[in-house]
């Protein structure tokens, strides 16, 4: 063998590995980073406030500073690195909540990832086939798996609803229908920056028990109504703009097409439909933004029979639905997603 032929096949061990993406779930479920970070340097002491076999930890924690997430200092002492200290609980970015395997929907759906053969073979979602039941049924069957899958979802929402409301030009608009807008935190961000502008909540009954408590937190629920009913029925009319936020990569074309559909028809001639979604590049390349676009994507298919798609199919299933494309608005702070803006159709 070669020597390149076996760096080819250590690089293609470190890539295919199922391993290392589990140690990484298994620090953030353990808090290691943040115990380290409070000063539980050693791994005894670490072992202890982790309740975890110290030889077991030490193994770990050698895998871990492998793949960058801690070092040693010059006195064999654990610390931090930039890329570990992400993955403290009380970062900003919380990646730590997207890892932590005591969120039931997470674990679940990590544990289910073999699935994603079958899905390849069949082409579409296998959760059934794993479980039973498809994800949304086992969501409304399951509190706890309900649970996890809201918190996640908010979490999410969380974070990008800042950039959305900064991302898009708002001033323009009166009222805002969040349709499919989970517990309300993307609805309140813009509506906290557009004092002048009304809202409109909707989402399933199960999901939007927390939102006026949100609307209310951020002091917008006085400009808000919350709508508890499913995106496939008829929606509240008065919008002049409907925001879809990450909702169609869940969803076929058949399902897609259905859900734009009634946004078209509640809105009305001239009115505006916004989505929220990860735009698949023409060509796929080594760089994070595609790599999180395909993860999303890869995930998508075996869960629900979604998708991510290029802005050309976004624009095709909109022309379908009696839409046309008006503006793209990438979001500066998410590259991988953009703001794709539609007009109905006369």
């Amino acid at each position: 063998m070669s020597v390149d032929s076996y760096t080819a096949m250590l690089q293609l061990e470190r890539i295919s590995s199922l391993l290392s993406p589990w140690a990484i779930r298994a620090a953030a479920t353990l808090r290691l980073p943040d115990l380290v970070a409070e000063g539980a340097d050693t791994t005894s002491d670490l072992a202890t406030r982790s309740e975890t076999d110290p030889d077991a930890l030490h193994r770990l924690m050698r895998h871990l500073q492998i793949l960058g997430l801690f070092c040693t200092t010059a006195d064999s002492r654990w610390a931090l690195t930039e890329l570990g200290d992400l993955l403290r609980d009380d970062h900003p970015l919380r990646m730590c909540r997207v890892l932590d395997q005591t969120n039931e929907y997470l674990r679940k759906v990590n544990q289910s990832t073999y699935g994603l053969l079958a899905a390849v073979r069949a082409g579409g979602a296998v959760w059934d086939r794993l479980h039973g039941l498809s994800l949304w049924d086992d969501l409304a069957a399951n509190s706890e798996l309900g649970r996890g899958f809201s918190e996640l979802t908010t979490f999410r929402l969380a974070l990008l609803g800042p950039a959305i409301a900064r991302g898009y030009d708002w001033t323009t608009s009166r009222h805002i229908i969040d349709v499919g807008g989970g517990t309300g935190h993307l609805l309140a961000s813009i509506l906290d920056i557009q004092p002048d502008l009304q809202g409109t909540l909707v989402d399933l009954p199960s999901v939007i028990t927390d939102a006026t408590a949100v609307l209310e937190e951020a002091n917008v629920a006085d400009r808000c109504v919350v709508v508890p009913q499913s995106f496939f029925d008829v929606l509240p009319r008065g919008g002049d703009v409907y925001l879809l936020a990450n909702i169609l990569h869940n969803w076929d074309n058949e399902n897609s097409a259905k859900i734009l559909r009634r946004c078209a028809e509640a809105a009305g001639s001239g009115k505006r439909v916004l989505l929220v979604e990860r735009v698949v590049t023409d060509k796929a390349d080594e760089n994070e933004q595609d790599f999180f676009v395909s993860v999303s994507d890869l995930s998508m298919l075996f869960l629900l029979g979604g998708r991510e798609r290029t802005e050309d199919e976004f624009h095709q299933l909109a022309l379908a639905t009696g839409l046309r494309h008006t503006a793209t608005h990438p979001l500066a702070e998410y590259p991988s997603m953009s703001l794709l803006e539609y007009t109905v159709n006369g």
